[in-house]
């Protein structure tokens, strides 16, 4: 699904067939056409067969408006569930591209990965937080409808919304890797071992077995208990097994990326501040290009000649970065080393080195446009020497 030299993120389906609705706190909101089957059994299940055994004698219409709801209620779990993804992302440097509703529920695809384990544990354990915030906040209302005596159909509705909550926070939480469970053991793993694709191995591995496993027990569960239910489950876990054989396969060595051009990984710098501008200025190119390690700064000549970290921001308060002028924060851009877009990896390696933290300018035809950075560099390797 993806390699650390790229771009495009985890979850989402490889081609896109789905249709936009919108936005959400900033992020594009799709949905898959696959929805809308889901969308119909789950309101012929509840207008009439969930609904009336738990609230009878209500009117026909009581039960279908209930089931309109409650579909419209389930697809705004599951924007909520990656919406918690989202949120975790964007506060670590993660770009979000769009969230996107399909057949086996939500996947919010993500520019980039996240930089260390711990990240890549939160952000995988937010979707499954969310749904248990909104599981309880929905249990908590069933609760209050029930204790003041109100509608039936309502209180049915609601336990019915945090039951499927439960089941959606529970079900991601499985060692799966892709699910969210599987992530966060990759991140357990990458933490322990120090390195990513390992852990992916192992990860995929993980969830391949787990995939089987459910795959076997919804072929049991077809002649035991329901078909319908055994068919979902082999559905899902032949889903499963194909996405962490993908991710299995990603993550093995490639050697040959040894001899890629380090063009192809550098980070595009932004436009260069002038002068005159505060460190206010900088915080907003900061904010609208999250993975930029560093900015240029013209000097009074129109000449890019110095740099602003992006650490640097950290050091003035936010109640002075409108007075305070960027020059004050400025390095001399001479003190980082230059590499052409054309270097292999092995090459700009055996030049600067690996393990320590260090950027490197790409300057073709004297034109400085992109920035190298070594944990760029170490991602690749740990794939070729997966």
């Amino acid at each position: 699904m993806r390699r650390c030299s790229q771009t495009c993120r985890r979850y989402a389906p490889p081609v896109r067939t789905h249709l936009r609705l919108g936005r959400l706190l900033g992020v594009p909101i799709g949905i898959n056409w696959g929805v809308l089957l889901v969308c119909g059994l789950l309101f012929w299940s509840l207008a009439f067969v969930s609904l009336p055994a738990v609230a009878p004698s209500h009117p026909s219409s009581a039960y279908w408006f209930a089931a309109v709801v409650g579909v419209l209620a389930f697809l705004g779990s599951l924007v909520g569930h990656e919406l918690g993804h989202s949120a975790i992302a964007q506060r670590n440097g993660v770009e979000v591209v769009e969230i996107t509703l399909w057949l086996f529920g939500g996947v919010a695809k993500l520019e980039g990965d996240a930089d260390d384990p711990g990240a890549e544990f939160r952000i995988a354990a937010a979707g499954p937080l969310m749904s248990g915030v909104i599981a309880v906040a929905a249990g908590a209302a069933a609760w209050w409808v029930d204790r003041s005596s109100g509608n039936q159909v309502l209180e049915g509705l609601l336990v019915w919304l945090c039951a499927i909550n439960v089941v959606l926070a529970v079900s991601n939480l499985l060692p799966a890797f892709p699910l969210d469970g599987g992530r966060m053991l990759r991140a357990a793993i990458w933490r322990r071992r120090g390195r990513k694709a390992p852990a992916t191995r192992v990860a995929s591995l993980i969830g391949q077995v787990l995939a089987v496993v459910m795959v076997v027990a919804g072929v049991v569960l077809c002649f035991k208990v329901s078909w319908w239910t055994g068919i979902w489950t082999v559905a899902l876990g032949a889903f499963l097994l194909l996405a962490a054989r993908v991710e299995w396969s990603a993550s093995a060595a490639q050697p040959e990326l040894l001899g890629e051009p380090v063009g192809s990984i550098a980070r595009r710098l932004p436009s260069p501040l002038g002068a005159s501008s505060t460190v206010a200025d900088l915080e907003r190119v900061l904010l609208a290009d999250p993975r930029t390690p560093l900015v240029p700064v013209l000097d009074e000549r129109g000449d890019v000649s110095q740099i602003v970290p992006r650490e640097a921001l950290a050091r003035i308060p936010p109640a002075q970065r409108a007075v305070v002028p960027i020059r004050s924060l400025t390095q001399p851009l001479l003190g980082l080393p230059r590499v052409a877009s054309s270097d292999t990896v092995t090459e700009v390696i055996d030049r600067l080195g690996r393990g320590s933290h260090w950027w490197a300018l790409l300057v073709d035809d004297s034109s400085l446009h992109s920035v190298l950075c070594s944990e760029d560099v170490e991602a690749v390797v740990e794939l070729a020497t997966a």
